[in-house]
């Protein structure tokens, strides 16, 4: 019926697909097959050239429209010499372009073809993750900074790039589900020649190891309020079935006063699994922040989340405490089991904890109540996020919140519904 009508003229004669027809095919696919909706314009492509029976093929081999523009060597293996020329010649058609890339409210991709340029111009690197950089960038269009994370696409139907690509994949699925004041924000994605890109605002000044080893008293009221707003944006993360799964100070940023959650590459979205508790391999986490339970392969889930934001509330006691991380390292690799960190130490804990409350202002020492609750090795016994907010918002006195999270109770409906 309706689908049919998108195809009744020749490939030859017709005008290139606009993004409005392709979110239309898309709705109507949903219909018959939920997997084929998710790649309308892999399905529009294969449908011109009359192979629709290789597209479940293509997407179990990890294609998707992310891929696009494709050239005949980056094809998966599997498709014959024949095939592949005419999907590369009739891909001319579900290219669409780049005006839209800061517009859309929801995080457009774009597409570029051979000789088209993405409109941002590099101000500068600002690092370099598990496989790609981070970069600052100008848009051309607008005229606004924004940092911009790429991976080059390569030969990515070829081993380990084939995961890499699907986590790059999830994370531009995951970001443009989240609209958070504590989340980075994804303005865009896109896909040239050579990279797959997304484009995130804002730019930081600096992470939260880099704010935590350079703040000076001055910065304390500040850092308070970093406790509850994370909390908070845990909460909006758990309730939208996101777990971060990689929470450490480097994958937080401070912009302006703000902390925000970022790198969501080894996220993933647990709507479909059958509970939100995963067994899976230790991908790119990182030790001294990973659970026991990660560590152990064991199933963890949302309250993995809870013990590595525990971890970094510690770091940031340790601070407003007037003391280095490097100190508590120094701490742990003395008492204990000697190891540095927490989880391959639970023994130094406590004598820890009742250090750092004999010192500095002890009223932070609320903060130290909350953290041993964070950091217990079994995860049931662990807050969750939602009570986590519960506890350091109750009574509010001390300033461990940002405004803009004290007064949660009606902005909580608007997220979930949202």
């Amino acid at each position: 019926g309706r689908l049919n009508s998108f195809f009744s003229e020749g490939q030859d004669s017709r005008e290139p697909y606009t993004d409005s027809e392709i979110n239309e095919i898309s709705t109507l696919l949903k219909h018959s097959n939920q997997r084929w909706s998710k790649v309308p314009r892999t399905y529009v492509v294969l449908r011109i050239i009359d192979h629709l029976d290789l597209l479940d093929d293509l997407i179990d081999v990890g294609f998707s429209d992310y891929c696009f523009p494709v050239i005949e060597r980056g094809l998966p293996g599997r498709l014959l010499p024949s095939v592949r020329a005419s999907f590369v010649r009739a891909q001319s058609l579900v290219l669409t372009k780049s005006m839209d890339l800061e517009k859309g409210e929801k995080g457009q991709h774009c597409y570029y073809k051979q000789g088209e340029s993405p409109p941002f111009e590099t101000k500068g690197i600002l690092g370099r993750g598990g496989f790609g950089q981070v970069d600052r960038v100008l848009s051309l269009i607008s005229f606004k900074e924004y940092a911009r994370k790429q991976v080059p696409r390569g030969l990515a139907f070829r081993g380990r790039r084939t995961e890499d690509m699907k986590l790059f994949i999830a994370e531009i699925e995951i970001l443009k589900r989240l609209k958070h004041h504590h989340v980075v924000k994804l303005i865009g994605s896109y896909t040239d020649t050579r990279y797959i890109a997304l484009v995130m605002s804002p730019v930081a000044e600096m992470d939260l190891g880099a704010y935590l080893t350079r703040a000076t008293i001055s910065n304390h009221p500040e850092l308070r309020t970093f406790f509850g707003c994370l909390a908070t944006a845990l909460e909006y993360l758990h309730a939208h079935k996101v777990r971060h799964k990689d929470i450490k100070p480097a994958n937080i940023l401070v912009y302006r006063g703000n902390v925000l959650f970022a790198d969501f590459g080894l996220s993933f979205d647990f709507t479909d699994a059958n509970g939100s508790t995963t067994i899976s391999m230790l991908n790119g986490m990182t030790p001294r922040y990973c659970a026991p339970e990660v560590a152990q392969h064991a199933p963890r889930n949302t309250m993995s989340d809870v013990w590595s934001l525990g971890v970094v509330f510690m770091e940031m006691i340790v601070v407003l405490k007037g003391k280095t991380v490097q100190d508590m390292d120094e701490f742990f690799t003395q008492h204990g089991s000697q190891q540095a960190f927490i989880r391959t130490n639970m023994a130094a804990l406590p004598a820890f904890v009742a250090e750092l409350g004999g010192i500095g202002k002890l009223s932070d020492n609320r903060a130290l109540g909350w953290v041993q609750k964070m950091l217990s090795p079994k995860q049931h016994l662990r807050p969750t996020a939602s009570s986590l907010v519960a506890s350091i918002t109750e009574g509010e006195r001390p300033g461990f919140c940002g405004i803009c999270c004290v007064s949660s109770e009606e902005d909580f409906s608007d997220w979930v519904d949202g």
